[in-house]
């Protein structure tokens, strides 16, 4: 008989200075980097910022965090953007914004999702998303939110992980269409969450 043998991958612990991509990316269960977002938006005024995921972190000297945020400015009839927000807090605990990127900015046509980012909350858009990844491999997609859309194509911010012997974990800008008889992935786009 023989022995099946199986092995367990984790992602590595963060590496000072480098960036590190979350396990739990869910606000509620990052405390500390939800309450350096706080901080450094606390007196932010004329816009505000939801955050849907916290995507990262980097230790230095303090700390890094980065952000998926809904932003909007505050104004009537606003319309919202996703934005990718990263906070530098010092060792006494000050906070602030040093780098934000507006994901879609600038794409002709592209219409931001105005309800919930959840895929769950989205279920067209879940349906399509694995239709597309039905015959993907060597890749798993862990979607994080739905940005936006374009007619039949939609944004999708995903958390992606190579599966190999050393696993590969990015964020990415997944594209992708929909069709009367198939779905597809058309683009992939990382992202650094260093927004450098």
């Amino acid at each position: 008989m023989s022995e099946i043998i199986t092995e367990k991958y984790e992602e590595p612990a963060p590496i000072i200075g480098g960036w590190a991509i979350n396990e739990a990316m869910d606000p509620a269960e990052n405390k500390e980097a939800m309450e350096a977002f706080n901080k450094a938006t606390d007196s932010l005024e004329g816009y505000r910022y939801e955050v849907v995921a916290v995507l990262g972190s980097q230790v230095v000297a303090c700390m890094n965090y980065s952000y998926l945020c809904k932003g909007e400015a505050v104004i009537p009839d606003a319309k919202p953007e996703y934005v990718m927000v990263n906070v530098y807090e010092d060792l006494d605990g000050n906070a602030e914004i040093t780098e934000s990127l507006s994901l879609l900015d600038g794409k002709k046509g592209w219409e931001y999702n105005r309800g919930n980012a959840s895929l769950k909350e989205n279920p067209d858009v879940d349906i399509i998303f694995n239709k597309a990844l039905k015959e993907h491999v060597g890749v798993v997609y862990d979607p994080i939110a739905y940005i936006g859309k374009k007619n039949n194509t939609y944004a999708i911010i995903a958390k992606t992980t190579t599966v190999t012997v050393n696993p590969q974990t990015n964020i990415s800008i997944v594209y992708i269409t929909d069709s009367d008889s198939s779905a597809r992935i058309d683009d992939i786009k990382e992202i650094d969450i260093a927004l450098e």
